[in-house]
Parts: structure tokens; sequence; C-alpha cells
């Protein structure tokens, strides 16, 4: 007798196409204002700033970078890099960008020009939005 695994392999696809709907919504859209704003620490193209190499400052940095790294990971689009379901993630970005935790305090100090404006996050917020509702 043969099993039917058709179900699940369908709802693999179905999920797979989501994603793939989610993703090319975020590269369009979402993506450059992360890269402005996130991939310093959540990406794979760190751009160092002058101070890096001050005694001290460059561990600190590399720190951040790797905890970062630890949550969310923005390196290969959605679904992200992390130790969170892709729902979650999105609503993890939700909370740190309605909240202004993200990027960090410390680390707009130095690079104001990272903040995000009302219109990103009206972006981002509509994105997120979206990508919940497809994922229901």
């Amino acid at each position: 007798m043969k099993k039917e695994i058709q179900p699940v392999a369908s709802a693999d696809n179905e999920l797979k196409q989501k994603y793939t709907q989610i993703n090319k919504l975020y590269i369009k859209t979402v993506k450059p204002i992360f890269k402005k704003s996130c991939f310093d620490c959540h990406g794979n193209t760190t751009n160092y700033p002058w101070y890096y190499k001050v005694l001290g400052v460059k561990q600190l940095i590399d720190s951040d970078i790797k905890e970062s790294k630890k949550h969310l990971d923005f390196s290969k689009d959605f679904p992200f890099i992390s130790h969170e379901t892709p729902l979650k993630d999105l609503d993890a970005i939700g909370k740190s960008v309605n909240n202004n935790s993200m990027p960090p305090f410390r680390y707009l100090i130095m690079h104001g020009d990272k903040k995000l404006t009302k219109d990103e996050i009206k972006q981002v917020d509509k994105w997120i939005r979206e990508s919940k509702e497809l994922l229901k």
C-alpha cells in the first residue's frame, strides 16, 4: 500500500510560494531600507567606521555584530536566518522598528543618517502586515 505524502508536499510547496512572494516584495521595498540602516550589524556587508581600529572599540563592534546576527541575519533575504520562525521574525522586526530600538541609540550617536524615517517605518510596517496576512 502506498503512503499518501502529497498533502505535506503540497503544503510545503504552498509555503515556499508564499515565502517567494514575501521575498519579492521585501527585495523591492524593504531591503533597500534595511541595507541603509541594518546591514552593518545584521547583514554580510558591514561598513566599518573610521574609529573601528581604536583600542577596545573593535572588540565592542565585533561583539555587537556577532550578537546581532545570532538574533537575525538578513544575509540570505526572506525567510531570514534566525533562531525563530519567519512569522516571529516579522513580529520582532515590527516591534523593533516601531519602538525605535533598532538601530540602537549608541549606534545612532555616530550614524544618525541610519535612523529610519517615518516613511520607511510605514513601508516596513506595510510589508510586515501584508506578509503576515499571506502567512495566515
